[in-house]
């Protein structure tokens, strides 16, 4: 006699199931090692295949949703999207873990809010795992699995209501000055790569995986493959003459002979989790903030490496003179209003250099409201009288 219940086995602790129907054997996983939980999904996947014997569609699961999800189009992702879509998919099955997706509701989604919330979870984070959600629903949608998906209209309400609308986008980009102290106290190997974000605005995911023979000195330029940039588009970003020189001296100096630009001391790629770029760039601004403190100067704020990327893009509007669509292209937006949307705020900020620029120019008046030691002409648009 068989010590485990009829169609169920263990494997591990897992609970698997193993039913015959009308002459064919379904098996799978359960998913839990709870036995009453395994015995109550087997009456559950019983059910759905005496329904679809009888023509009606089976109930799916989040679970379901989710695995079929992840099985074929995790593989298309980008790495960091794969990690991304992975951490919200274990968050949302703490609260979906073998609900239906046709009991997945309004309430059901506000219950979820609220239970992130209570946890300490950031609004913008509980949208990333929403948006996840979404797009799960938006596939089961493709294969017909429910009618709607319940998530986007949601959303839309939560941000009217202010309940889940995104932060204020960070607009930190490096000032000349602050660059040449995080520089002057960065360690060498280091500082290339710094200058290499700085002047190319590659993304850090674009710049590990830069290889030599993405370099094209002759054109003066380097290829973003598509399969490591974010929009799957290969675009070429031109060397400026700074970098230009920087990766001239690299390749010369090359002893490991490694196909990466920028690599580990063994000659290997750095992996997408590595932390080495963004703490050898702490370490410098640790640094240059202790030199500023026994100047009695004040600190420079947090800086991030994708503001790196972000200077760029602003000394190519502001010091170079660059359009926005230029700057687009340069730095491999989906779209040209991606890029106006995240600068943005230098149009305020030019707005208010320009006050002080007209504030600089006001002449103060005399008592008798006469312009002091001022002609008519030295005026700013001005008009001489006739008279």
């Amino acid at each position: 006699m068989s010590k485990y219940p009829k169609n169920l086995r263990k494997r591990g602790r897992i609970w698997w199931y193993r039913i015959t129907h009308q002459g064919q054997t379904f098996e799978g996983s359960l998913e839990t090692d709870n036995l009453t939980e395994a015995r109550e999904r087997l009456e559950i996947r019983r059910r759905e295949l005496i329904e679809t014997n009888w023509g009606k569609k089976p109930k799916r699961t989040f679970n379901e949703a989710a695995e079929r999800f992840g099985q074929e189009h995790f593989k298309e992702l980008k790495p960091k999207s794969a990690r991304r879509y992975f951490v919200s998919i274990a968050n949302l099955l703490k609260s979906f873990d073998g609900v239906l997706l046709e009991d997945i509701t309004s309430a059901r989604l506000n219950e979820f809010e609220q239970a992130r919330k209570a946890q300490g979870v950031s609004a913008s984070t509980i949208r990333r795992d929403l948006a996840c959600l979404s797009v799960i629903f938006s596939f089961a949608e493709e294969w017909e699995w429910v009618t709607s998906n319940p998530v986007k209209p949601f959303l839309r309400n939560r941000k009217k209501k202010k309940g889940l609308e995104e932060g204020p986008a960070r607009t930190r980009y490096l000032s000349h000055e602050e660059e040449a102290e995080i520089l002057a106290h960065a360690s060498p190997k280091a500082r290339k790569a710094i200058i290499f974000a700085l002047d190319t605005g590659l993304r850090l995911e674009e710049q590990r995986a830069l290889e030599k023979r993405d370099i094209d000195m002759r054109a003066r330029q380097v290829r973003v493959r598509a399969e490591v940039s974010k929009t799957s588009k290969e675009r070429f970003v031109p060397l400026l003459p700074r970098v230009y020189q920087l990766v001239t001296e690299m390749l010369r100096e090359d002893s490991l002979h490694s196909l990466y630009l920028f690599c580990t001391d063994e000659g290997n790629r750095y992996s997408s989790s590595s932390p080495y770029f963004y703490e050898e760039l702490q370490k410098a601004v640790r640094r240059a903030n202790q030199t500023r403190a026994r100047k009695g100067l004040q600190p420079m704020e947090h800086v991030q490496w994708h503001d790196l990327r972000r200077t760029c893009g602003c000394r190519l509007l502001q010091d170079r003179g660059f359009s926005m669509e230029e700057v687009s292209k340069w730095l491999g937006h989906s779209s040209v209003k991606v890029t106006e949307k995240h600068y943005a705020f230098l149009r305020v900020h030019e707005l208010h250099r320009a006050v002080e620029r007209s504030e600089a120019e006001v002449v103060p008046l005399n008592r008798d409201n006469s312009w002091a030691d001022t002609k008519v002409h030295q005026l700013p648009n001005a008009r001489k009288s006739s008279t």
